[in-house]
């Protein structure tokens, strides 16, 4: 990973998220080694780059419900090979090259067949550079298999005749060796032998003077020689010459075309990164599938809210948990800031899901600006925000050689330095490491900056005056996590409107406390804030109330609007089964009427078998139904359509059940010549419509 990745992430916090935890998870899903390496390289984007992604990944996973994804193969990475330099392409290497420039073809035509979607997920290669021309130095190098071409350059064509040719001569030769009877009677057996490259036959050790030649080798048994006859080793001598030159020019042009790939290597890196963005898109798509997850929304958008909503949003490796038995389930999170308020203040008692909360909040944010999906119901709504602030946790104070409180410090100071309403900021118990009186000052302090730059802020604490602040302020809302006092567990759950109470007595009373001291602390307690209490208990069951009427009014406002997609969807199924069953209408009057043309030319033939009277009457009957059939015209749709044919259309042929490109048009004759595999075919301009079969 690059300083530069390291650094972009940072401002969203990617490390305190666990991004790369995350980001494995996705990994998953990946079909390449160039989409793993772009994926795991991935980096916040420009605002207007997230929702291009978002929108690719939208696109891959109305294509994938289809069973329709575009085909990766050949989406290798090459970046080991270019850092090993000129020794990183050989054969293999460069052959993928080859498959990697392929790649875009075989994507773009698959993206023909596939409509809208795949226009929108292809859209991101209208940029890639035109590599043909080291394509068809590849072609011309490399053959089917991926191995040099015996024509790769006139010296290695002229060379490797010859070698071809030398080796037949020795072959022919050592054959006609073999066919002597006076070498048959010494052989251990009528083989050729291989020994350093070079032709051998396996000789009786005790009869080796009989065959002239150079002794190779011994057999382990001693009882044969391998030799090397005379009549071949000058021969073979030439041969070695011939492939000794014929290793030196493969290993020119092979060097040359290394050259020339690493010459060209900003383009073809450029080329690779614009495919890996095709499969980030399918990724996302794939873990949509996997995950029941979503593409959020952004503000603005119909049916998103002003900020940042989650609806049963779930953090991914909770998930993943669940997966492994390392956890029996996942409680989906809702949450929002930034609508009607810009400051939320969780309190509540330890795990009982604060930092969950915060966490899942945070990584939502990080993930949308990297254009990817997250886990959570239709409607949730992620700004494109510009940086993440988070203090969460204490691994810094041990790098920093910090305490728990000035760890604390040095990431809120960063907050405060950065915070506007571009930003999410998540603090992580506001207040704690210190004296409660001045821990809780210093907080109330802090929210008062935040509040006032406008940043949408997420606050954890368990300091009770904390939780008063969030009444005095208009943009600043309470929420508590809930917990089972009776079996003393966390439910994960966030409940706005209301602050959370610590229940530290409840939780000390059930673990067998004495009962004196509870009893004297919630004395004292009782005696310290009852006024407050009781004033917090009546607000908390208005803000119940109001918040459970807001979620009730949202849930019947999505069922509305699924109802209001679903009945479009069946009035553009209506509309598009209404134009099919005009144009086949229209092809089946078309054709009768070309049948009784037909039909008339075959009248009008038999008229001089006819008398002069007979035959002028009939003509004039035949002329009247000449004008009526060609009052049978063509609507005005079919007419849009022949008009509009040309070569590379898409058309749909009724009678092979195919859609295909017009190749070739012929308006003379009224036809077109189209692709059907690899044949060619010709269709009558009646035989083809844009509307598939019903």
């Amino acid at each position: 990973m690059t300083t530069e990745t390291r650094d972009l992430r940072a401002a969203f916090a990617a490390g305190v998220l666990g991004l790369e935890e995350v980001l494995e998870l996705f990994a998953r899903e990946v079909a390449s080694s160039l989409g793993r390496r772009a994926l795991l390289e991935l980096q916040p984007r420009s605002r207007e780059g997230a929702r291009q992604a978002l929108a690719r990944v939208r696109a891959a996973h109305a294509l994938g419900a289809r069973g329709a994804e575009p085909p990766l193969a050949g989406l290798i990475d090459l970046a080991p090979a270019f850092a090993r330099g000129l020794r990183g392409f050989d054969e293999e290497q460069l052959s993928a090259l080859r498959s990697l420039i392929e790649a875009r073809g075989r994507i773009e035509a698959w993206g023909t067949e596939h409509g809208e979607e795949a226009r929108t997920l292809l859209e991101v290669l209208d940029g890639a550079p035109d590599l043909s021309g080291l394509h068809g130095r590849l072609e011309a190098t490399l053959d089917g298999r991926g191995r040099l071409r015996t024509d790769a350059s006139p010296l290695h064509e002229r060379l490797s005749r010859e070698v071809q040719d030398q080796s037949s001569r020795i072959d022919q030769r050592l054959k006609e060796i073999l066919g002597r009877a006076d070498v048959r009677a010494v052989l251990s057996d009528a083989s050729v032998h291989r020994r350093q490259g070079r032709p051998v036959l396996a000789v009786k050790a005790r009869l080796s003077g009989r065959v002239r030649g150079l002794v190779h080798d011994r057999s382990a048994s001693g009882e044969s020689v391998f030799i090397e006859p005379s009549e071949v080793v000058q021969p073979g001598n030439r041969l070695a010459e011939l492939r000794s030159d014929l290793r030196r020019e493969a290993e020119r042009i092979m060097l040359e075309l290394a050259r020339r790939v690493l010459d060209e290597r900003e383009r073809i890196e450029a080329h690779a990164l614009l495919l890996a963005e095709v499969e980030l898109a399918v990724v996302g798509a794939r873990f949509m599938a996997r995950h029941q997850a979503v593409v959020a929304l952004q503000p603005g958008d119909e049916g998103a809210s002003a900020g940042l909503s989650l609806r049963a949003a779930r953090h991914p490796l909770l998930i993943q948990q669940v997966a492994d038995g390392r956890l029996a389930e996942v409680i989906p999170i809702d949450l929002r800031v930034g609508d009607d308020f810009d400051l939320l203040l969780i309190t509540g008692p330890n795990t009982g899901g604060k930092t969950v909360a915060m966490k899942t909040a945070g990584l939502f944010a990080l993930l949308t600006r990297l254009g990817l999906p997250v886990p959570a119901a239709e409607g949730t709504t992620v700004p494109l925000y510009e940086r993440v602030l988070a203090d969460i946790g204490d691994e810094q104070e041990i790098r920093q050689n910090l305490s728990t409180f000035a760890s604390h410090l040095v990431r809120i100071q960063e907050a405060l330095e950065q915070a506007d309403p571009q930003s999410l900021v998540l603090l992580d118990e506001l207040g704690g490491g210190t004296d409660p009186e001045e821990g809780a000052a210093l907080g109330l302090a802090v929210l008062e900056t935040l509040l006032a730059r406008a940043a949408h802020t997420l606050v954890s604490t368990h300091i009770g005056r904390l939780k008063e602040f969030a009444w005095r302020r208009p943009r600043a809302e309470n929420a508590c996590t809930a917990f089972d006092l009776e079996s003393l567990a966390p439910l994960y759950q966030v409940h706005l409107g209301t602050p959370g109470e610590s229940g530290a007595l409840v939780i000390a009373r059930r673990l067998g406390l004495d009962g004196g001291v509870v009893a004297r602390a919630q004395e004292l307690l009782e005696r310290q804030g009852q006024d407050l209490d009781d004033l917090f208990a009546d607000v908390r069951t208005a803000r119940i109330e109001a918040e459970r009427v807001r979620k009730r009014t949202e849930s019947e406002r999505d069922r509305a609007r699924e109802e209001a997609n679903r009945l479009a969807g069946e009035r553009e199924r209506l509309e598009r089964r209404s134009e099919q069953v005009e144009a086949e209408a229209q092809k089946g009057l078309e054709e009768r009427v070309r049948e009784a043309a037909r039909g008339l030319e075959r009248a009008r033939a038999l008229l001089p078998q006819l008398g002069a009277e007979a035959r002028r009457a009939m003509e004039e009957v035949l002329d009247r139904l000449q004008a009526d059939l060609s009052g049978a015209s063509l609507t005005d749709r079919r007419k849009t359509f022949l008009a509009g044919l040309g070569k590379g259309s898409l058309v749909y042929l009724p009678r092979y059940r195919k859609r295909v490109l017009v190749h070739k048009l012929d308006r003379e004759r009224e036809e077109v010549v189209c692709k059907l595999g690899a044949m060619k075919v010709r269709v009558p301009f009646d035989e083809v419509t844009p509307y598939e079969s019903l």
